[in-house]
C-alpha cells in the first residue's frame, strides 16, 4: 500500500467531516473537576462504578471534567472530593432551568442538509431514500440490521464498484447527534461536490450516519443525554453502550463495565446487541477497506488502536504519520486543535470492545476514533448553524488538503 497516498485521500476526508418532552434535570448541578493525573481519572471511574447515576462528560479527554450530579447525590460527590483532596468548582447550579433554555426548537430549513438543525431519524431515513432514488447509478442503499427496538440501521454506498474502502459510522452513542449531522454532511459533499473532491471518488465509501437510532430517538425525544441503546436489562436498568460491545478483547476490564446500570455497560457477552452486530457485517463485507472513522462527540481527538491496553500497535509509526497530518490540515482549515494517539498515549484511559480495536483485529488498515472538536462549546449540543457547519466542513477541508 503506498501510505503517502493514502494519507492524501485521508486527509481530504477528516476536513469534510471536522465541519420535544425530555428527561427532566431539575435540581442537577453541572460540577467542573480539573484533571492532572491518571490516578484521578480513576477515582472518577470508581465514584461512577458505585453511583451510575453520575453522568461523567468526556472521561476519555484530557484536562477539566464535567460531571452532572442529581440532586441526592450531591452532598455524597461533594464529599468525596473532599476526602480524596479534588478541587471542584460549579459551573452551573441549575442545570435544568439552563437546559430548558437550549431545548428551545431548533431552526428547520427546507434545505435538507441539516446543517441548521439536528435532523430526526424519519428525516434522515427521508433524506437517504431521496440520495439514492436521484443518484441510483453510482449509489447503494440497504438495511445492515435491525436495532432493539425494530428500526432499520441503514448504510449508504458511494462508487460500490470501487475497490479501495473507506468506512465511516456514526451516532453509535446516542447523545451525540453532532456525529450523525457530520456524517450527512459528508455524504452530502460525496455527492453534491464530486468535481471538487475527485480524490475521494478513487475509493467506495460505506457510510452508516445512524448506528443506535433507538438510543438517537431516545435522546432527543426523553432523556437528551443519553448514551446507550435501549436494550432492557432489568426494572432499574436500560442499555448496552456499544462502543463496549465488540468482540475483540470485550472482556479486558471487565469488573469496570459490568454493571447493568453503568453508563459505559459492555453487554453480557461479545456483540450481545444488534446494532454492534449491524456494524460487523460492513466489516466483515469490506475487507479490503483503508480507513474506519468513528465519528464521537467532544474533545478534539484522532484516537488509533489498541484502546484495551498501552501497548502500541506494530505500525504504530504509520498510525502517527497518518493522524498527525490529518491533525495539521484540520489545524490549517478551521484553526481546531486535535491531539492523536492512542487512548493510553493521550487520554490516561484504556477501554476494551471497542470498534477500532475490533476494525484493526480484522485487518482494517487505519481505524480512527474521532472526537470532534467543540468549537468553544464543552456540552453534546454545540449550538446549531455555525458549529453544524464548522465541524462538518474541517473533516472535509481538512482531509483534501493533505
Amino acid at each position: 500500500m503506498n501510505i503517502q497516498r493514502l494519507v492524501h485521500s485521508i486527509l481530504v476526508v477528516f476536513c469534510v467531516l471536522s465541519c420535544v418532552s425530555s428527561k427532566p434535570y431539575d435540581g442537577y448541578k453541572l460540577y467542573e473537576v480539573p484533571i492532572s493525573t491518571g490516578h484521578e481519572v480513576q477515582l472518577l471511574l470508581y465514584l461512577q462504578h458505585h453511583r451510575p447515576s453520575i453522568d461523567i462528560w468526556a472521561l476519555n479527554k484530557l484536562g477539566p471534567k464535567r460531571m452532572l450530579v442529581p440532586a441526592n447525590l450531591q452532598k455524597t460527590v461533594e464529599h468525596f472530593f473532599k476526602d480524596q483532596h479534588i478541587n471542584y468548582t460549579v459551573k452551573v447550579e441549575d442545570f435544568g432551568k439552563k437546559y430548558s433554555v437550549r431545548q428551545a426548537p431548533l431552526m428547520q430549513l427546507e434545505d435538507p442538509t441539516f446543517l441548521n438543525s439536528y435532523p430526526t431519524y424519519d428525516e434522515i431515513n427521508d433524506y437517504l431514500v431521496q440520495l439514492a432514488t436521484e443518484n441510483f447509478e453510482w449509489i447503494r442503499f440497504r438495511i445492515i440490521g435491525w436495532s432493539v427496538e425494530g428500526r432499520p440501521i441503514r448504510a449508504i454506498t458511494i462508487n460500490p464498484d470501487k475497490q479501495r474502502t473507506i468506512i465511516v459510522d456514526a451516532g453509535i452513542h446516542a447523545r451525540e447527534w453532532i456525529t450523525v449531522s457530520t456524517a450527512l454532511y459528508l455524504i452530502k459533499k460525496l455527492i453534491e461536490d464530486s468535481d471538487q473532491y475527485r480524490i475521494l471518488h478513487e475509493y467506495k465509501w460505506v457510510i452508516v450516519p445512524l448506528v443506535n437510532p433507538d438510543g438517537y430517538i431516545y435522546s432527543m425525544e426523553t432523556d437528551r443525554y443519553w448514551r446507550k441503546n435501549r436494550r432492557r436489562l432489568s426494572d432499574k436498568c436500560v442499555g448496552v453502550d456499544l462502543n463496549r460491545n465488540f468482540g475483540f478483547r470485550w472482556d479486558v476490564g471487565a469488573s469496570l463495565f459490568s454493571g447493568e446500570c453503568h453508563p459505559g455497560f459492555r453487554g453480557y457477552a461479545p456483540f450481545s446487541e444488534p446494532e454492534s452486530r449491524a456494524l460487523r457485517t460492513v466489516f466483515d463485507n469490506n475487507p479490503e477497506a483503508e480507513l474506519y472513522i468513528n465519528l464521537h462527540s467532544f474533545g478534539g481527538y484522532l484516537i488509533y488502536p489498541w484502546s484495551y491496553e498501552s501497548t502500541p500497535v506494530a505500525n504504530v509509526g504509520d498510525f502517527k504519520q497518518v493522524g498527525v497530518a490529518a491533525a495539521r490540515a484540520m489545524w490549517h482549515y478551521s484553526h481546531q486543535e486535535y491531539k492523536v494517539g492512542s487512548s493510553a498515549e493521550i487520554l490516561r484511559y484504556q477501554a476494551s470492545g471497542t470498534s477500532i480495536d475490533y476494525a484493526y483485529s480484522v485487518g482494517i488498515d487505519y481505524p480512527f476514533a474521532m472526537e470532534i472538536a467543540e468549537f468553544g462549546y464543552s456540552d453534546f449540543q454545540p449550538p446549531t448553524n455555525d458549529s453544524l457547519t464548522m465541524s462538518a466542513m474541517a473533516f472535509v477541508g481538512g482531509w483534501k488538503s493533505l
